[in-house]
């Protein structure tokens, strides 16, 4: 339906024009550069002069709200604001538990229950031990409190000696107040194994040793009841039932 006079507006038309001038200028004022808005309103200057017909006026006004356009706008006044994506974030994957790691005194807390086929070739690393405490839930013999026991505890004579599980390297050879003197050994793919409570300890920082080799003695440092050599077996950071890969 033509207008009787095109270059004519109601007054409703007016109001929504010169709200549309107000935002414009604003905008313009925000982003002095960006181009669809400064033609958009030289448009509506040009349409207020009489020059331009109403079609004209509202075809320019809406070619302004393209999508690239509007794009653009939200970018320049949300720089933070990014857009959604449909795609998955990968989650970052923490590091395995290192023995540097323990050496600054960071100790695995969880178990692994699953059963390993680990290249230990010492199958007993105390001979004629007897098994006092085994790995898992149980009474602290001292504390007398509920708690988990991370290792297995294997009795013997003070001064009987302790062979390394398999070939490995010292990480630590130190002594704390509930470990007593104790030794960390790193293996290959993982693996490592802590030996606690110990009368003395033969081995130093750095050292490479041997499966079978004398590493330590048997004895009652640290916040033990009695001599025993409490035997712990790490891998990937997590605790494994020693019990399951030895010969006892």
């Amino acid at each position: 339906m033509r207008r009787k006079r095109p270059n004519r507006l109601t007054g409703f038309e007016r109001l929504l024009l010169g709200v549309a001038v107000i935002f414009l200028s604003v905008t313009v004022l925000r982003t002095i550069q960006f181009k669809p808005f400064l033609q958009a309103q030289q448009t509506i200057q040009t349409f207020f002069s009489g020059d331009l017909s109403v079609e004209k006026a509202v075809e320019a006004i809406g070619s302004f709200t393209e999508k690239e356009s509007l794009q653009a706008v939200f970018s320049d006044w949300f720089p933070t604001v990014t857009p959604q994506t449909s795609q998955p974030v990968a989650e970052s994957v923490p590091p395995l538990q290192t023995l540097a790691a323990t050496a600054a005194g960071v100790f695995p807390e969880d178990a692994d229950t699953t059963v390993y086929a680990l290249d230990l070739p010492c199958k007993t690393p105390v001979k004629n031990a007897v098994v006092t405490s085994r790995f898992g839930p149980r009474i602290h013999p001292i504390s007398e409190q509920d708690n988990f026991h991370k290792g297995l505890d294997l009795a013997a004579e003070r001064g009987t000696p302790i062979y390394a599980l398999a070939d490995g390297v010292i990480r630590t050879a130190t002594q704390s107040n509930s470990y007593g003197n104790y030794v960390i050994l790193e293996h290959s793919d993982g693996i490592c194994s802590l030996y606690a409570h110990c009368d003395t300890l033969f081995v130093s920082d750095g050292q490479s040793v041997c499966a079978g080799q004398k590493i330590a003695s048997v004895g009652a440092s640290g916040m033990a009841t009695g001599n025993h050599l409490h035997l712990e077996l790490w891998r990937a950071g997590k605790l494994l039932n020693p019990e399951d890969y030895m010969i006892i």
